[in-house]
C-alpha cells in the first residue's frame, strides 16, 4: 500500500523514520527503516534515508509494500547476519537526562560515511521525544562524543533546558571526566601533563598532536597518572580538560605510548607483540552538576574485561 503525507508544522523537525511510525503504527520503526534502506520512501520526490528530518510542507512518500526490501531482510535473515544493534545500557534514567555505558565499536550520531545503526538510533528507539533536543538533528541531545571504539560514561540530554545547561558545563569544563588506558610501553613519570596542540595531521587520515612551540591546531591538556607498569607496557588514568577530536589518542601517541589495540594511532615499533583484543581505553568515572538542581551527580564504571584479559597476559 502506497501512503501520501504533507508534514504539518507540528511534525516539523521530526526524523523521517519516527514520522512514519506514528503515521502506521502497525508497522514497527526497525520494519520502516528497513524499507526506507532500500528505497521505499521520498520526501518532496527524492529518496531519502532513516535519518531525514523533516519540514512544513515537505511532501513524504512511503511504499508499505516495498518488495524489494521485504527481499533483501529476509535473505539477510536467512544467511544469519544480523543488523540488531546492542542493547542501549543505561546507568541512570533521569526525567532532564540519560546517562549511558556506550560500547566499543558504536558511533555516537551519522556522519558522510554511515547514517544508521549509530547511538542516536538506540537513543530515540527508546525515547523518540529526544530527537528534538539539541542544536543539530543529526546529534540529538548529544553535547559530547566518545570516539566508535572507545567505551564508556556518556550523558544525554531529555530536555532542551538539560541539553543548554550541560552543555555549558562542558564548555567551562567543569565536567570531570577520566579514563582508563593501556598504553604501549612504561611510562617514567609517576603523573605529567600532555599539552600538545591538535591539528589535522597533513599526511595521515587522522588528528596530530604538535609540539608546545608550534602553533597550529587547538590547546589540548591531558593530566595521566600511572597505576601500574608491566613490561613494555603501563595502565594509566586519564584526565582531560578539554574535549579535542582524538585528544587522548593523538596525545599518548605523540609521547611514545599509544594505547594499545589502537590501529588509527598504532606506534611504528610495538615492542612486545601482544594483540589487544579492543582498543584499550575506557571512560571510567563521569561527574556533573544536575542541570535542574545544581547537585553534584557522579557515575563510576568497572573495567571492562579486556583490561584483565590483557594485564594477565603482560604479567
Amino acid at each position: 500500500m502506497k501512503h501520501t503525507w504533507t508534514v504539518e508544522s507540528e511534525d516539523s523537525r521530526k526524523r523521517l523514520d519516527i514520522f512514519l511510525s506514528e503515521k502506521m503504527p502497525e508497522v514497527t520503526r526497525s520494519q520502516v527503516a528497513k524499507l526506507l534502506k532500500y528505497g521505499a520512501g521520498k520526501v518532496n520526490g527524492k529518496p531519502v534515508t532513516v535519518h531525514r528530518f523533516l519540514n512544513t510542507k515537505d511532501k513524504v512518500e512511503f511504499d508499505e509494500g516495498f518488495k524489494r526490501a521485504d527481499a533483501k531482510a529476509a535473505k539477510g535473515e536467512a544467511s544469519g547476519k544480523s543488523t540488531d544493534l546492542p542493547p542501549l545500557v543505561i546507568v541512570d534514567e533521569n526525567p532532564d537526562y540519560l546517562v549511558i555505558d556506550k560500547p566499543t565499536g558504536l558511533l555516537v550520531h551519522p556522519d558522510s560515511n554511515q547514517q544508521s545503526g549509530t547511538l542516536v538510533d538506540l537513543l530515540l528507539d527508546f525515547d523518540p521525544k529526544i530527537a528534538k533536543i539539541g542544536e543539530y538533528p543529526e546529534r540529538p541531545g548529544i553535547m559530547h562524543r566518545l570516539d566508535r571504539e572507545v567505551s564508556g560514561l556518556m550523558v544525554v540530554a531529555r530536555t532542551q533546558d538539560a541539553f543548554d545547561d550541560l552543555k555549558r558545563q562542558f564548555a567551562e569544563h567543569s565536567v570531570d571526566k577520566k579514563y582508563l588506558a593501556l598504553v604501549h610501553g612504561e611510562m617514567n613519570q609517576d603523573e605529567g601533563d600532555i599539552k600538545f596542540r591538535i591539528a589535522h595531521s597533513k599526511t595521515k587520515n587522522r588528528m596530530a598532536a604538535r609540539p608546545k612551540h608550534e602553533e597550529e591546531g587547538k590547546a589540548a591538556w591531558t593530566h595521566y597518572v600511572v597505576l601500574k607498569r608491566f613490561r613494555h607496557a603501563t595502565l594509566v588514568e586519564l584526565s582531560i580538560f578539554s574535549g579535542r577530536t582524538h585528544q587522548i589518542r593523538a596525545h599518548l601517541l605523540a609521547l611514545g605510548h599509544p594505547v594499545m589495540g589502537d590501529e588509527l594511532y598504532a606506534p611504528k615499533q610495538p615492542g612486545r607483540s601482544l594483540k589487544a583484543p579492543r582498543l584499550m581505553l575506557q571512560c571510567i568515572e563521569l561527574g556533573f552538576k544536575d542541570p535542574k538542581s545544581g547537585e553534584p551527580k557522579e557515575y563510576k564504571l568497572k573495567p571492562v574485561n579486556a583490561f584483565a584479559e590483557m594485564q594477565k597476559k603482560l604479567s
